[in-house]
């Protein structure tokens, strides 16, 4: 049985490499196949192929040996590499991207504490003190320092709950400080976010779904 298939579509070519084979005899195997169907043989246009490797995930070595067997044929060009695992590494960053982590405890004057995901704040926050998270931060305790969301470019979340009393809001790249004139819209109940003008912007939490869902339109 064959370890590379072939198959051509209006979009180019799909090249499946066999996931149960022996990867360089695989590559032998793709490279006959090539010269048999004179694939690239046309002078017109280069061809675009996704290559298909099943249940293998290839090692940068894998694919530097499947680029250089393509850069043979300057009339083919690989659109993508396509596997139907994930490394390991891109697996365990986005649990920690979905995650909800809790943090109960009085956070003091000069400390900084830091999340990865999205953060429920149960706590006290000190002046003086820091909390950062790279998701949205839910706050049901009490906050009277540095409230941190989206660490370090994350413009799509929000801080949510109570909002009294926070010496600065930070959401991305963006800083709100509390002063006399704002401090009144720092309220219970409600959330900031990034509006359409790279500003922080505070709304009412029933108005949360819907504005949140366009934020995030906007950063796709």
């Amino acid at each position: 049985m064959s370890d590379v298939t072939l198959k051509g579509s209006k979009d180019g070519y799909v090249m499946i490499i066999s996931d149960q084979g022996n990867f360089s005899n695989s590559l032998k195997e793709l490279k006959k196949l090539i010269a048999n169907q004179n694939v690239g043989s046309s002078e017109e246009e280069v061809i675009q192929v996704t290559i298909k490797t099943g249940n293998r995930l290839l090692t940068d070595e894998q694919v530097k040996e499947l680029k250089t067997l393509f850069s043979e044929y300057p009339e083919i060009e690989i659109k993508s590499i396509d596997s139907e695992v994930e490394a390991k590494s891109s697996i365990e960053n986005l649990i920690k991207s979905s995650q909800m982590n809790i943090e109960a405890g009085i956070v003091r004057s000069g400390q900084k504490l830091e999340y990865d995901g999205d953060l429920l704040f149960l706590g006290t926050l000190h002046e003086g003190a820091h909390i950062s998270a790279t998701g949205s931060v839910f706050i049901i305790g009490d906050v009277h320092g540095v409230v941190q969301a989206g660490y370090p470019d994350n413009t799509g979340v929000a801080i949510c709950g109570n909002l009294i009393g926070a010496a600065q809001l930070r959401i991305a790249d963006v800083i709100e400080i509390a002063t006399e004139d704002n401090a009144d819209k720092f309220k219970d109940n409600s959330f900031a976010y990034l509006d359409d003008l790279h500003t922080i912007n505070v709304e009412d939490i029933q108005n949360y779904r819907e504005i949140i869902k366009d934020s995030r339109k906007r950063t796709v």
